[in-house]
């Protein structure tokens, strides 16, 4: 499954919990990003281990 963010292509692997919106799964990269904003949770999707270095 790919990435939820615009214009990003790359595969979902972790699911973003964000109380501003709704819940998207994101890639490695946008999940860095993303989780530093206060109240956000990530947590790494069960079949995704592929996609961790």
């Amino acid at each position: 499954m790919p990435c939820a963010e615009d214009g990003c292509s790359r595969p979902a692997a972790v699911r973003v919990h964000d109380p501003r919106g709704p819940d998207r799964d994101v890639c490695l990269p946008h999940a860095r990003s993303l989780s530093q904003r206060e109240g956000v949770v990530a947590a790494p999707i069960e079949d995704a281990d592929a996609e961790w270095p």
